[in-house]
């Protein structure tokens, strides 16, 4: 079996990450190695930063202020970190349901990590991968992410930035050079037919979905810079995702493997996986 303490899985929308990444936590749980699985959307992700807000310190003591009556519920939510005040939104709007204001959780969600400017996003995101790092570095547990190594800086990057690829390129291989000490395991499901692959996940889920996915990839930066539109935009855009993720993949210096899921054969892409884990 690899040592290895992050196996991260990746590829396109509808590729497999989610059913392989929960595979993978299962089958090392069998081979009695402790394993904990983090999907897209987890709002406890011990890396990324699902419906989190950050605030700098002048705007952290506006926001206490203008919410003087709500003091004692946000300072209950919140987690500093120097300058950088963490604000998990829609956690606290778990926990505390009626009691947690609606316009205090729309005004932090103007500050969500994903809204900020690209350089301090990206700031945000490799300190928390540091971070990461260094908490799990000595732990005797492999963590098993799925999304968050191509597919959230793609998105970012990419699809709602439209930042040089070369930029995006130095990101991602930045991030590598960070989770070397956990001598990850990159595993990409590929997908020969985006077009019958979006389909298929369309059908699967739901035509908001669907929606907001070619609102996402066509008429924020990139879109708008390549005039896309409609499916066709967003298939293009895929594309040209993919290839980007294909050539970054060839730089990389982790252990990665690529494998093939055109075919949607559930056995054959964990047996594949199996072998790989325990060359």
């Amino acid at each position: 079996m690899k040592s290895t303490k992050l196996i991260m899985v990746e590829g396109l929308m509808g590729s497999g990450k989610t059913s392989t990444a929960s595979f993978l936590q299962k089958y090392l749980e069998q081979q009695h190695i402790q394993a904990s699985l983090f999907l897209e959307g987890d709002l406890d992700h011990p890396v990324d930063f699902e419906s989190v807000a950050c605030l700098n310190e002048d705007e952290y003591r506006s926001l206490l202020r203008q919410f003087e009556h709500d003091k004692e519920c946000i300072q209950q939510m919140v987690y500093s970190q120097g300058s950088n005040h963490f604000f998990f939104y829609q956690k606290a709007k778990q926990i505390l349901n009626d009691t947690f204001p609606d316009d205090l959780y729309t005004y932090i969600a103007t500050y969500d990590i994903y809204e900020l400017p690209l350089a301090r996003h990206c700031e945000l995101l490799l300190q928390s991968w540091r971070d990461f790092v260094d908490r799990v570095a000595d732990k005797d547990e492999v963590i098993v992410l799925e999304c968050c190594f191509f597919q959230n800086p793609m998105c970012m990057l990419l699809a709602k930035s439209n930042a040089d690829q070369a930029v995006i390129t130095q990101y991602i291989l930045e991030l590598a050079d960070i989770v070397k000490p956990l001598q990850p395991v990159l595993i990409y499901l590929y997908e020969e037919d985006i077009s019958r692959t979006l389909h298929r996940v369309s059908a699967e889920r739901s035509s908001e979905w669907l929606d907001f996915v070619i609102w996402y990839y066509t008429e924020q930066e990139y879109g708008k810079a390549h005039q896309l539109s409609g499916v066709e935009g967003l298939i293009e855009c895929l594309q040209v995702r993919r290839r980007l993720e294909l050539e970054i993949l060839e730089q990389l210096h982790i252990d990665k493997v690529l494998i093939d899921n055109s075919a949607l054969n559930r056995e054959q892409t964990e047996q594949e996986l199996i072998n790989y884990l325990n060359k």
